[in-house]
Order: structure tokens, then sequence, then C-alpha cells
């Protein structure tokens, strides 16, 4: 067969190897395929993809092939159960893929690996067994490398000479303890992912990344145990670099972090957006955490030790501290107050178990409270709407809350509650339903579980306690005209019949005291609707 370009055998049952492969193959794939050799008078010169899942033996001989496999772009392994070690791969100068997936034996990788001039992809994923990665790697076209459950890998290599085609690394599910000073050579990664290890300290070097904009990193924690360890590579940053400016989005989960940690961040990510601090050990948030001026998320979610808050950000959007089981009397009182959320627009999730009295309407026992608005414009900026979960809930709750008005659904947001959601409509609202010109607009917020899996979905009121709804009038003082929680519509339909049964009473002329004093209360009845509009029923 000497024009054949392409072999696939997925599901054959050979008991013994090929007597003769042709020269013409561009395409190789054969899975298990049955012997650790080649035929010795395989020609590969124009082979091109060479995949060889579900390999049967220890270490492919490749040695008396692999100086002919000049043309050979993708070499794979994957899901080879039996496979120990990936052999000296040094004349391999055109490879550009080397995957090796799900090889749950494999331990040992040559190091010749990590000096493969055009290799673009390397894929190591679930090799839980592999322990010897190259120590030191120079691979200037590498664009993606993906060690993901490689739980016993415990070094990142040396980078030797610049890398700034990586720009995503997600080192997921390792046991990687630290990051070498030679990772800044990846210049361009914008994207970190860390998790799975057991670091004594956070990566200085994260702070040397010129480019780098998001970066994830969760430990196992110290199960109880506050350690000041952790902070030491921040203060190696110190020494060896400037602020960060482009990291937007910091998440240090299950750190061991200590109160320590909030002045080294300030000084060195400044700008950051998005700060994700669940399950750390810190135990105030301090004045200064007021300084992170572009600061629009903070998490502190099961922060054990958490006892005050000191301050929060100006332009927080969303503040998170569910889970928080020491919060102490005056910082529950702080995140209850009432100028904190109407000064801002912002969505706080809290441990405190009451709405605050200062939500003028509250329905308990139902999915959605009602009020009516007037004009063309929806008054978002002055509502503030409170969620209470039932007491006998046990674990956090994804609910779903929608805006209708009119009859025209617009969704809010999906979020998590322990106990108390308090959000502003204006940090919610993206989108509004077109308005009348004129006339009152009915509308209700809405409250559903917020679950896509219906096996576990929750009718909502049976999660839901309260719901309450307060008027903003800090900006605008005349608001109180313009929203009302009674039907205004059908007040003043009301009114205006008992005033035409006045007009025609029988001896209305005749008793003209009866007639005004039923005009007055009438009139009275209705001024007393208007001011108490925004009031509760």
């Amino acid at each position: 067969m000497t024009n054949l370009k392409t072999l696939i055998i997925k599901n054959g049952c050979f008991s013994e190897s090929p007597k003769h492969l042709p020269k013409s193959l561009r395409v190789l794939e054969w899975w298990k395929y049955p012997s650790e050799n080649f035929p010795s008078d395989f020609q590969p010169e124009m082979l091109c993809i060479l995949k060889l899942p579900n390999y049967v033996y220890p270490s492919p001989k490749l040695d008396s092939l692999s100086k002919k496999l000049v043309s050979l772009k993708v070499l794979t392994f994957d899901e080879s159960d039996y496979l120990k070690e990936i052999p000296d791969l040094s004349s391999l100068q055109t490879l550009q893929e080397l995957s090796f997936r799900w090889c749950t034996s494999l331990t040992t990788i040559d190091s010749s690996v990590g000096f493969l001039p055009k290799l673009t992809r390397l894929n190591a994923n679930h090799c839980d067994k592999l322990r010897n990665f190259p120590p030191v790697i120079q691979l200037p076209s590498l664009e993606h490398l993906n060690l993901f459950g490689c739980t016993s890998l415990e070094y990142f290599p040396e980078i030797e000479g610049e890398m700034k085609n990586v720009t995503r690394l997600h080192l997921l599910c390792t046991g990687i303890k630290d990051l070498p000073f030679s990772f800044r050579n990846l210049s361009g990664l914008w994207n970190l992912c860390l998790s799975g290890h057991e670091m004594c300290k956070l990566p200085s070097v994260i702070g040397m990344m010129p480019q780098l904009l998001y970066c994830y990193i969760e430990g196992r924690g110290n199960k109880g145990r506050i350690s000041r360890k952790v902070e030491e590579g921040f203060q190696g940053i110190l020494t060896h670099s400037l602020p960060s400016q482009n990291l937007g989005s910091l998440h240090l989960i299950n750190s061991n972090l200590s109160d320590e940690f909030f002045q080294l961040a300030l000084a060195w990510f400044p700008n950051v957006k998005w700060l994700d601090l669940r399950g750390n050990n810190f135990t105030v948030l301090p004045e200064c955490i007021q300084q992170f001026h572009f600061l629009e998320k903070l998490i502190v979610d099961d922060c054990l030790y958490l006892r005050e808050i000191r301050g929060l950000p100006l332009n927080l959007k969303k503040f998170s501290a569910v889970n928080c089981k020491s919060l102490s009397p005056r910082a529950k009182s702080l995140l209850a107050n009432q100028g904190l959320h109407e000064g801002r627009s912002t969505s706080f999730l809290m441990p405190v178990g009451t709405i605050p009295r200062w939500f003028e309407q509250r329905r308990s026992g139902g999915t959605c409270i009602s009020f009516w608005f007037r004009g063309t414009k929806f008054p978002a900026k002055s509502l503030c709407v409170a969620i209470l979960l039932k007491d006998h809930i046990p674990s956090l709750r994804e609910v779903k809350t929608f805006l209708c008005i009119n009859g025209k659904v617009t969704s809010l947001d999906n979020t998590g509650v322990e106990q108390l959601l308090i959000f502003n409509m204006n940090s919610l609202l993206s989108c509004c339903p077109p308005l009348g010109e004129h006339g009152w607009n009915h509308a209700e917020v809405v409250v559903v579980e917020g679950r896509d899996n219906d096996d576990k979905k929750v009718p909502s009121e049976l999660i839901v306690k309260e719901i309450g709804m307060h008027v903003v009038k800090q900006n605008d003082t005349s608001i109180i005209q313009d929203i009302r929680f009674t039907d205004p519509y059908k007040m003043t339909q009301v009114i205006m019949m008992m005033m035409m049964l006045s007009k025609v009473l029988p001896n209305h002329k005749r008793q003209p005291l009866l007639l005004e004093t039923c005009i007055g209360l009438w009139t009275l009845l209705f001024l007393t609707h208007t001011l108490s509009g925004t009031h509760t029923e």
C-alpha cells in the first residue's frame, strides 16, 4: 500500500506487531499498539502525526526511529496506564504537540522535553504520579502547558529565557509549593491559577509579572492555626519589584492570610478590582482597606476568625461575608446601618438574622413585593431590597431575583444567600423594559430558587422568610410622591366614587354641613393616602 497516507486503528485486537508500515504515512493512530518497537524497515520521514493512545508498555522504544521522524509535529500517548516514562525526544526538533494525558503510572519525563524549539502544546493533565518534570525548560514557542491533576508534582521548572507566548497557566490540583524566581520569564502571562497545594508562603513572583491581570491561588488552609509565613512572599515583592499596576482580580483562598496581609496588598496591588479572600485567618478588615479606590468586589466568606469591620471601600459593588460566625455585634450593626446602604450601589451578603427596621415595607411568607412608581424612568437608585432566608436553611442557597414592570420581566441577578441579602436596585439592574409616557407603573420584585437542577430545587416560599423594600430619599426628597406601595388607581377611584355619591345625596341642599363634612373627610383620606404612599400598608 505504497500510497497509504492515513492509518487509524481504534478497536483492533492484535497478537503481534505489524511486519511492515508504508513510508508514505502522514498520520498513524493506533490504540493499544501491540509492540514496543516499530518494523525495522519503517521509514517515517513523512509522518506528521503519531498517536499511540492506551499504549501498553512502560516506555516507548523510539531510539532507532526518532532520527527518522524529521517531519513529526504531533506525538500522543494519552490514557496509557502502563506508561512510566517519556524517553529522550531531543531529535524531534519539529515537534509541536506532545500529550500524555491520564497516564496514571507515569513518573518521569526526560529533560530533553524542556528543549524542543517548536513545541506549542504540552499536555500532562491527570498524571497523578508524575514527580520528575524537566528541571529546566526553554520552550520559546510554547503556548499551552497543562499540568492539571499532577498531584505529586511539587516543583515548577526553572524557565531559561523569555517565553512570551504562554498567556494562561492553570496549575490546578497540583503539589507545587512555590514558583521559582525565573517564573517571571513568562512575560505574556495574564491569567494564573494554582490550587490544591500546600504553600508555606505566597509566591512573591506574582508581583513581578508585567501582564498579569488575574491571579487565583487556593491552598488547603492551616486547619485553624494562624500563620504569618504566607506574607513572607509579599515581603519578597518589596525587594524585587515595583507595585503591580495591572493586576485587577486577586483570589487568595484558604491561604492562611493574617491581619498583616492588607497593608502589604495595598502597597503592591493598589488597583485591584476583585479581592476574594475566602477561608483565611485575619480577624479585622482594617480602615486602610478604604484606600483600595478601584475595588468593586470583596469576598470574605468562611473567614471564621473575622470579628471587626472598620472600613469598606467607597466604590464597592459587592460585599460578601457568608459564614463569618465570629462577627461582633458592632460589626453586624455596621453592616445593617442605613447610611451604609443608602450611600452606595452595593449588594451585601451577610450573617445578620433580621431585616433592619429602616425598611418601611416588609412582606413575610411570600416571594415577591409589589410597588407602584410614576414616570417614564425606573427609579433604580432610590430602591433598596432585602431578602431574608428562613432560620432552618442549613447552607448557602442560590436565589434569583426578577423585576417585573407592567407584566414585562427583567432578570436582576443570580446570587448566593446565607441569611440576609441587601442590594440597591441600581447595582443589579442592567436594563429596564420600556415604560409608558404617563401615569403609574406597577412593579414587582420576585425571588425564586436559582438552581438549574430540578432535583435540587426547593419551593421559594420554603426558603424566603421575609422580603423588604426601602425608598432612598437621600438625593431626592420628592421621590416619596412618585413611589407607593398601595394601588394609586384603586384608591383614587374609590374617592371619586364617594364624591360623586355625595353630589347626588337627596337632601344635600338641606344639609350642607353634612355634605361639607363628607367631602372634607374624603379629601383628608385622599391626602393621607398620597402622603403615606411609601409607608406600610
